[in-house]
């Protein structure tokens, strides 16, 4: 959203094509901007499914049943979810499923055009997300199980074009920051070699990492736990995400082609071995599960593009069914079952975004934990980017300083706080960046508060006695300040952070940090009540960890 709204850079690779056409969205003189950015990724969700719809139509899929299979993954609850938030996400579906369209219109008339218009998508797809290249081998396999592998010259051609819309959006970029450096732009991109290395994500280790390393795994060798643990969320996606019944008809179009179109098969086959295969064996290794659950919502969403071969497969399935029907003279019987199914998916899994931000209103309530000139210290991307937001965006946190540790050795990051807080006297940066020694901060900055977020509880009460519960926060210091009695109620009745349950946050999402977060401070609250005293306090806590 940040980027987005100021045409800005972000992480590696930047999603250049992504911020462009969302900052387009939002200067449309309807709506807000915001919600015209989100309103681009259920642009182009509704895209990715029509063009999932001509894609079955054109594998000899019927009406109903192509309807069927498209409406199965507008409902799935993470298909739904990523609609309706800006992410990259979308349109990275559209180009995918788009490329899987445009092969198999070049290969039925062997027509020019498409040819070209498949290297295009799939040069826009290259340079958008590092993930897409992982649909190439299926395209590949067509291509050549076709007999449609072009000419020399058409291929140059071809090959052309793929280099030209996968360069365009990194011009467009390089000439955007001659022009003028967006305010948002945290890894510091200035010059074309900075937006090379940009694109090919050289500060975090490599297109297809995951978090921050080197290489594809990380170092200690190949680890099977996580290997374990990635194979079982992906199992369980698989039925939760097309649903039961969805995940059947999957089956069961697979089944059909292998009697039928073994070649259909193989393209899907091969587009959810190389995709999910990657993400089983390489980021599996590169996640780290501190916290399992948490791991999971973050490596779920790039199950997304996956899984756009799942929901072809259920199209074919619901083919299958509907002539399995008309055979046994019910039809309209199977047509009202898919129609029963693809309900079962809407009702189940309704999603409404709208006007909820637990992330948003956490961020806020941050903000009001704290006095206008301290210093909050950051403990995830999720708070870091939100706070990132109101600041350059709504312009409400005040003189506020936020540190992200995980960064204190990244030098575009240390460049980027001296230029934004002018005034912040940063101890000196050593081999290893910027020291986490907290009472030197203190010291240097002795007229601001110095607070924490409280996952990082057990490692500030290292250093800190007298840390204290104050608002969404921790206050770090030697000695407990605060009335605890009168902390814990105005915590309790005037937090958004302390409203949360498991009814108001989507746990498949990165808003389980939320939980998380809350969970903390309310067993840090309980802990410094009185058992008597603070009963009636004590009570209400209790209540709200059972409803998370």
């Amino acid at each position: 959203m940040l980027s987005a709204l100021t045409w800005g850079v972000s992480w590696p690779p930047g999603y250049p094509l992504y911020t462009f056409l969302a900052h387009f969205f939002s200067m449309l003189p309807i709506g807000t901007p915001e919600g015209n950015v989100n309103g681009f990724s259920g642009l182009c969700h509704a895209a990715a499914g029509a063009v999932l719809f001509l894609t079955l139509r054109r594998r000899s899929v019927d009406l109903f049943p192509a309807l069927a299979a498209v409406a199965l993954m507008a409902f799935s609850p993470l298909f739904w979810y990523y609609s309706e938030v800006a992410e990259v996400r979308a349109l990275n579906d559209l180009l995918a499923i788009a490329a899987a369209y445009c092969v198999f219109r070049w290969t039925e008339g062997k027509e020019k055009p498409w040819l070209y218009i498949l290297a295009f998508v799939l040069g826009l797809g290259i340079s958008h997300h590092p993930t897409y290249v992982l649909i190439l081998p299926a395209i590949a396999w067509w291509l050549w199980r076709e007999r449609a592998i072009p000419s020399y010259t058409k291929g140059a051609l071809a090959c052309a074009y793929a280099a030209a819309a996968c360069a365009v959006p990194y011009l467009i970029l390089g000439f955007h920051l001659h022009r003028s450096m967006p305010v948002y732009n945290p890894m510091g991109v200035a010059s074309w070699h900075d937006v090379l290395d940009l694109f090919l994500r050289k500060n975090l280790g490599g297109p297809l990492r995951m978090v921050g390393g080197r290489g594809f795994f990380d170092l200690g060798g190949f680890r099977w736990e996580p290997l374990a643990a990635q194979a079982a969320w992906m199992v369980h996606s698989l039925w939760s995400e097309p649903g039961v019944f969805g995940a059947l008809l999957a089956l069961a179009g697979a089944a059909d082609l292998w009697k039928r179109d073994r070649a259909a098969l193989g393209f899907w086959g091969i587009w959810l071995a190389a995709s999910m295969g990657c993400f089983l064996f390489i980021s599996s290794q590169q996640l780290h599960l501190h916290d399992p659950e948490y791991a999971r919502a973050v490596a779920i969403r790039f199950y997304l593009m996956p899984f756009l071969g799942l929901f072809a497969l259920s199209g074919r399935g619901a083919q299958w069914l509907i002539e399995k029907g008309a055979r046994m003279g019910r039809r309209p019987l199977a047509l009202g079952f898919l129609a029963l199914v693809c309900c079962a998916q809407y009702f189940l899994n309704a999603t409404n975004l709208a006007r909820q931000d637990p992330l948003l209103d956490y961020g806020r309530d941050i903000i009001e934990s704290s006095g206008p000139s301290d210093i909050v210290i950051l403990a995830s991307d999720d708070t870091i980017l939100v706070e990132n937001y109101l600041d350059y965006i709504k312009h409400e946190t005040g003189d506020r300083v936020f540190l992200n540790p995980v960064l204190f050795a990244f030098k575009p990051y240390i460049a980027d706080l001296k230029a934004r807080y002018p005034k912040l006297n940063l101890p000196p940066a050593g081999p290893a960046g910027l020291p986490m020694d907290w009472h030197l901060w203190q010291k240097l900055n002795p007229g601001r508060g110095l607070y924490s977020e409280a996952m990082f509880l057990t490692i500030m009460q290292k250093d800190f006695k007298g840390i204290s519960p104050h608002g969404a926060l921790l206050a770090l210091t030697d000695k407990p300040v605060g009335n605890t009695r009168a902390e814990a109620a105005a915590f309790l009745r005037t937090t958004k952070i302390a409203q949360l349950s498991a009814n108001n946050i989507h746990r498949f999402t990165q808003e389980l940090y939320l939980a998380r977060t809350d969970a903390v401070l309310l067993a840090t609250y309980e802990s410094e009540l009185d058992q008597k005293k603070d009963a009636d306090l004590i009570s209400e806590i209790n209540a709200r960890f059972a409803g998370l």
